[in-house]
């Protein structure tokens, strides 16, 4: 009964208090805090949570790609690999309509458009041009293939189309410009231009730095593909992802309160000034979620009182009615004086996104002891990130939190096999790998 009168008095629902959440609708948008009351005097870090899901749609009705396929033909893409890689494109030259443009760049030593960006209309054609044209031999001059397919994407670039670019690479670039921070300054500029970047890193030969980065930097995927006959699989999964986009161009604008500090976005990068904080999201699918963490500092409260934490700005181009939607969200926090009452009010899904990032952030640690040769303390690293997480999930009482932990769990387990049982190559790729889709704040549906 305090309870109750506690929320009369601060003139809250308990659904209000807890989260702000649109009606169900082709996109929702919920804006939550781990911690909506807290303790007078005693305003410690709380984690802010806006996250946006797009809901199941009719796959009948999908948007139309604007696809470039960017494939390495250098020399030690020769036999298999090669050929998975022609057969990869075929299939997806085999998925497309005549609504979806496509462009098919092939790059060795110098980068070609072996397909210029055009309509779907003559499938025969485009895999007669594949097969002539995707043959190994020569350098990777990556940079200038990787140009060359966003080139080929903003000759057609539309708002009411899913820009995506998809790489393929086996080697470390070494035509042209090679490094990380040049790559990663080539993705900024895709995303600018809301293309996103999926990397299919194959074999063990490949820098996965270099590729993560580029997707990361892009708002794409990255896949690390062992073995060139999982290819067309991975396939499979990137069009079922990029066939169901919803939305895309989202910007994420937090405006913290005076007396509010920010402390750290957790997995996605943004931009923070001051008290205000920008994320900017590429594209979202059905059935997905991707969220934004920020770690505050609420201001101190007195017994009673409920404050504006934060406002909400998005903004984002929704794809299945193709117009530019735009709403605000306002996020409170309230004060009290009952230790059960702050308990009782924690969103566990909030607070395990949380656990799960800053896990995340340890792992980087064991990767980097990893990198100095200390594989066995980046093994006990890793080990000792997973107890902490089935610590946490004992206290969890949510089911959905709890399956969130587990998942994470996995990727700790996955991590530790591969410092136990790989080389150390494909050990990397595979942490990396794991890595990305930890920082990547995704949730499948």
């Amino acid at each position: 009964m305090k309870f109750i009168k506690l929320f009369a008095m601060l003139g809250l629902s308990v659904c209000s208090l807890f989260s702000h959440a649109e009606p169900i609708k082709q996109i929702q948008v919920r804006s939550e805090l781990s911690s909506p009351i807290i303790l007078e005097g005693n305003p410690e870090a709380n984690y802010l949570k806006i996250s946006l899901t797009g809901q199941k749609v009719d796959t009948n009705k999908r948007v139309p790609l604007n696809l470039a396929i960017v494939i390495d033909r250098s020399g030690s893409m020769g036999g298999d690999r090669i050929e998975k890689a022609r057969e990869a494109a075929i299939f997806a030259v085999n998925l497309l309509n005549e609504e979806d443009t496509l462009s098919i760049v092939a790059y060795d030593s110098e980068a070609e458009v072996i397909v210029p960006a055009s309509k779907v209309k003559d499938k025969q054609k485009i895999i007669q041009l594949i097969n002539k044209n995707v043959i190994a031999g020569g350098g990777t001059a990556l940079f200038a293939g990787l140009s060359k397919g966003i080139k080929q994407v903003e000759n057609q670039l539309t708002k009411d189309k899913v820009n995506r670019i998809i790489l393929l690479s086996d080697g470390e670039a070494n035509v042209g410009p090679s490094s990380v921070n040049e790559l990663s300054e080539l993705a900024i500029i895709a995303a600018k231009k809301n293309i996103a970047i999926t990397t299919m890193g194959i074999g063990s030969g490949y820098n996965e730095l270099l590729m993560s980065s580029i997707a990361s930097y892009s708002d794409g995927n990255h896949v690390f593909v062992n073995n060139s006959s999982e290819l067309e699989n991975v396939f499979v999964h990137e069009f079922t992802d990029v066939m169901s986009t919803v939305a895309q161009d989202v910007v994420i604008t937090i405006q913290l309160k005076e007396g509010v500090k920010p402390v750290r976005l957790l997995g996605r990068d943004g931009v923070i000034k001051g008290n205000q904080v920008t994320v900017k999201m590429n594209q979202l699918f059905s059935n997905q979620e991707k969220y934004v963490l920020l770690e505050v500092l609420p201001e101190e409260g007195k017994v009673g009182q409920s404050k504006a934490l934060a406002e909400i700005d998005l903004k984002y181009d929704n794809l299945l009615v193709n117009k530019a939607e735009h709403e605000t969200q306002l996020v409170s926090i309230a004060y009290t004086d009952n230790k059960k009452l702050v308990q009782d009010s924690i969103i566990q899904d909030v607070l395990a996104e949380s656990e799960i990032q800053k896990v995340t952030l340890a792992n980087e640690e064991a990767l980097s002891l990893y990198d100095k040769g200390m594989h066995a303390e980046a093994e006990e690293m890793l080990m000792q990130n997973s107890s902490r997480l089935a610590s946490f999930s004992n206290m969890m009482i949510s089911p959905s939190s709890k399956a969130r932990i587990n998942s994470q769990i996995e990727k700790n387990n996955i991590m530790v096999d591969a410092v136990k049982n790989q080389d150390s190559n494909v050990s990397r790729k595979v942490m990396t790998q794991q890595q990305f889709e930890s920082k990547s704040n995704v949730i499948k549906k």
